[in-house]
């Protein structure tokens, strides 16, 4: 019985896995039951059995890059809002492919009603927390539209010219906040 569970767990981690792959690597349109279970190593009937739709295979790969992002920042243990800021722009390959894994997110929740429902529900929480950082919640969405819009920008830019579009958009946002965001406490 506990290998079973032991079993099921490590196969449910490794779809994830495959899930995150197939976004991340190829985007939402080649996510399928086939890809994620090619990308995971195991047969489709596995997929299914955890996930029956494309919505919920989307939403397990975004529950776990969101995992991540949370991980990573109390890792880094931000001390300022460009910190904070600069953990969601995809500036490195992990960053990258949590950030495409987030816009497959996106993308899906522009035409299903759950899952859009879901993406306000974690916006308004990320808005609160920063609002419990010194900024207004009109800031906090106007900062959330801005890091939106710098994320799908970057994507399309070689990894090397990404830092000066943050230099030009993002920095002079938060230089108009003045210095009195702190990051306090975690996520």
């Amino acid at each position: 019985m506990v290998d079973d569970r032991v079993e099921g767990l490590m196969s449910s981690t490794r779809i994830v896995d495959g899930v995150v792959s197939v976004l991340a690597d190829r985007g939402a349109g080649a996510l399928s039951v086939r890809s994620v279970a090619a990308a995971a190593g195991v047969s489709p009937a596995q997929v299914q059995y955890y996930y029956r739709t494309k919505g919920e295979l989307i939403r397990a790969g975004f529950n776990h890059a969101g995992e991540q992002f949370v991980a990573d920042i109390r890792a880094a243990d931000p001390t300022t809002l460009r910190d904070i800021v600069e953990q969601w722009l995809p500036l490195d390959s992990p960053r990258e492919r949590r950030a495409r894994v987030w816009l497959a997110y996106a993308a899906l929740s522009a035409v299903d009603a759950e899952l859009a429902a879901e993406s306000a529900r974690l916006d308004e929480e990320l808005r609160r927390w920063l609002a419990g950082r010194g900024l207004s919640v009109h800031t906090a969405s106007q900062l959330f539209a801005l890091i939106d819009g710098v994320t799908v920008q970057c994507l399309v830019l070689p990894m090397p010219e990404r830092r000066a579009l943050i230099d030009r958009v993002i920095s002079p946002f938060i230089a108009e906040l003045g210095g009195g965001v702190a990051a306090g406490e975690q996520l």
